[in-house]
């Protein structure tokens, strides 16, 4: 009775399954690898073709031991797959080059099908920061369907050429991150790198270069943009042409130059990068319709040229309705307080000002009388809120308490992988001994009674066989090691930071946590490690890995 229930009850889950509607399908397939999608056509004859109509395909290289077998890969699935449906998001993740055909044949597939959203990601290759300068084929690409563009690079060893001669007269929104913008020496400017993007309305620049130094200036010149984020960016002068531009973020990349923005409404500046490289944020025109602006500025230098700037650009955002500063921003006030001792505050429509502090392991920093009267004395009704150093180190203990439990899972689950590929690895170790030592015997008796050669290579050739298998294995071990590392380690230096930021009462609380976090990590990368030289035949040695030194306790502030 049990068994019988038990086969009606499958039944039932399985009829459920069958009768979800194409389009849930599709997006459910849409959040894995295209690799995995196609694995489901075993589930049913109803699943068999679902995958063929997919609208999004999502390609990664790094589930695959060689590019060529990857490339192999894409051709079956782009030749299989239903031709009359299109493509509405395209995901690509690939090591090598851009220039890759698999590349190439995956765009212009993309394209073909009126593809609406591609996002492109170059991973890194064995070579690492050594890899070769390619060019991004979608400097030469064009597409009337195209609204969404995300192209990461790695190192910025991929590059696009100005002015590109892309035509995307339907993309609102570019992304570009990592990626280094290359023109010759007879290209003046970069405007080209959106003149061909009439409808473009949101536009990242994230840890972009251009070569060639403090020569080579970009300017973003667009009629119809309406939100700018640069961010991370080289030290090359950015000028800005943007007449509808309605939002504008500035995270750490100086030399900026806001030419024309008279509709902005909402401006976030930051710079915590504690160094003066006299270059900050100006601005030539007036903002009159400024809404909401947020300043951080942390500068370990008292520079009155600096700090003539700041003010010179507060006064430019005198229409500002909500204010947001930093403590260590009016600590350059209070040092030059003789800039604004005679000025008269520019604030004459101020709602709100609200002061916080960037840095809370710095010494408070009092607000004197003349920084205050600059700020409020032309706005009466203005609220004004100063955000304490409790508040902001609860704030912190919160976001580093988070990024360890977010580490916990990692290691957890790298560790239960660790122990899966030593059970493998014990399991295969005596029939690859044997299968060895027969192999030898085999090839000794065969070539004392003179076999023929066919038979010899065909004993060889199993042998390569399992040979290219072990190494596949073994490479694909490393790459994921080499993957986990890189994450765990950089997610113990942003706990780390946090931890450095807070007071000594709250450290103190987190610190046992974090030197364990920090053990554990260093156990597994070492065990994996010795898994790796095993392998390899050679002795297994504990190695001092990156993360050692950051068992000991976060070094206290003064």
């Amino acid at each position: 009775m049990d068994s019988r229930h038990g086969k009606v009850r499958l039944k039932v889950e399985s009829d459920r399954l069958s009768n979800l509607p194409n389009d849930l399908i599709h997006k459910i397939l849409s959040f894995i690898d295209v690799k995995y999608a196609i694995r489901t056509s075993a589930l049913s004859s109803r699943w068999r073709y679902i995958w063929t109509s997919m609208p999004c395909l999502n390609f990664s290289s790094e589930g695959f031991h060689s590019l060529p077998e990857f490339s192999k890969f894409v051709t079956r699935v782009l030749s299989t797959r239903n031709n009359k449906t299109e493509v509405h998001y395209v995901k690509l993740a690939f090591c090598g080059k851009a220039s890759e055909a698999f590349v190439k044949r995956i765009l212009k597939y993309a394209f073909s099908h009126n593809v609406q959203q591609l996002d492109v990601t170059c991973l890194p290759g064995k070579k690492g920061y050594h890899e070769d300068l390619c060019e991004s084929p979608l400097s030469v690409f064009s597409s009337q369907s195209l609204k969404n563009l995300t192209m990461s690079g790695y190192g910025y060893r991929h590059f696009i050429m100005f002015p590109p001669t892309w035509y995307l007269p339907a993309l609102t929104t570019l992304n570009l991150l990592c990626v280094a913008m290359n023109y010759d020496d007879t290209t003046d400017k970069c405007a080209g790198l959106l003149s061909n993007c009439a409808n473009l309305k949101n536009l990242t620049l994230n840890n972009c270069r251009i070569p060639g130094g403090q020569s080579k200036d970009l300017h973003l010149c667009h009629l119809g943009l309406s939100n700018l984020t640069l961010e991370d960016g080289g030290y090359n002068a950015v000028y800005v042409d943007t007449p509808q531009l309605k939002k504008f973020t500035i995270i750490n990349w100086p030399g900026i130059r806001l030419v024309s923005a008279p509709n902005l409404a909402s401006l976030r500046y930051k710079d915590d990068t504690n160094n003066y490289f006299g270059n900050p944020l100006k601005v030539s025109s007036d903002l009159l319709h400024l809404e909401k602006v947020d300043i951080c500025i942390q500068c370990s230098h008292e520079c009155k040229d600096y700090a003539q700037d700041i003010v010179r650009l507060l006064q430019q955002l005198r229409s500002v309705k909500f204010l947001t500063l930093n403590l260590e921003l009016l600590k350059l006030l209070v040092s030059s307080v003789e800039l604004i001792s005679d000025q008269p505050s520019p604030f004459t429509d101020l709602k709100s000002l609200k002061i916080y502090p960037a840095d809370i392991t710095k010494p408070e920093v009092t607000m004197s009388t003349e920084v205050k009267n600059f700020l409020l004395d032309s706005s009466h009704g203005a609220t004004f809120t100063p955000v304490s150093y409790e508040v902001r180190a609860v704030r912190n203990v919160a976001s580093a308490e988070n990024l360890m439990r977010k580490l916990q899972v990692l290691l957890d689950k790298w560790t239960e992988n660790s122990e899966i590929n030593t059970t493998d690895m014990e399991q295969d170790k005596a029939p690859m001994e044997s299968q060895t030592a027969t192999m030898h015997e085999q090839v000794e008796v065969e070539n004392e009674r003179a076999f023929p050669d066919t038979k010899i290579k065909w004993h060889f050739g199993e042998r390569m066989t399992h040979i290219e298998s072990y190494w596949e294995g073994l490479n694909e071990q490393y790459e994921k090691g080499y993957e986990n590392t890189g994450h765990t380690i950089s997610m113990l230096r942003e706990i780390k930071v946090i931890l450095t930021k807070l007071p000594a009462s709250y450290r103190d609380k987190l610190e046992g946590r974090f030197s364990g976090l920090c053990v554990e990590a260093e156990t597994i990368m070492d065990n994996v490690m010795d898994c790796m030289k095993i392998k390899c035949g050679k002795t297994p040695h504990r190695s001092n890995v990156s993360s050692h030194e950051l068992v000991t306790s976060p070094q206290r502030s003064s």
